[in-house]
């Protein structure tokens, strides 16, 4: 009697997952590559001033990483120690919760930002580049 675990005859090849999608930009020139997975880049580099976000098209997060860090600071002036820091407690949870967000979404919020601003997808036909896209939402 043979142990160990069975190894099912009914998979065929499968597609390769797709490791990053292709945009192209309106007028032509060079190709942006967006990764699928984690965005480190905005996980670790968003509570700074929110520059990454600023550079991926989201002004909107941008502005929000700038407007909590503006609180941050105002209330560190103004608040008394016992609330100061009740309140720069609660701010670091709102970023984490925030970091933790841009991070598993902040390459699927860039792609469809960018295609918002008429950039298209590189080779939509291709089967990897296809479930990236109905993973994403993506229109093309």
């Amino acid at each position: 009697m043979k142990l160990g675990r069975k190894k099912r005859a009914t998979r065929g090849p499968a597609d390769p997952p797709a490791a990053r999608i292709g945009l192209k930009p309106p007028g032509g020139g060079k190709l942006k590559w967006i990764r699928v997975g984690f965005a480190w880049d905005l996980f670790v580099l968003s509570p700074l001033f929110g520059i990454p976000l600023f550079l991926r098209k989201l002004p909107q997060w941008g502005a929000a990483m700038l407007a909590l860090l503006l609180v941050w600071l105002v209330l560190g002036e103004f608040l008394v120690e016992p609330a100061k820091d009740f309140a720069g407690l609660l701010l670091f949870a709102v970023f984490v919760a925030i970091d933790l967000f841009l991070g598993f979404a902040g390459n699927r919020l860039t792609a469809q930002s960018y295609l918002r601003h008429g950039w298209t997808v590189d080779h939509p036909d291709y089967a990897a580049t296809r479930k990236v896209m109905v993973r994403w939402k993506l229109k093309d």
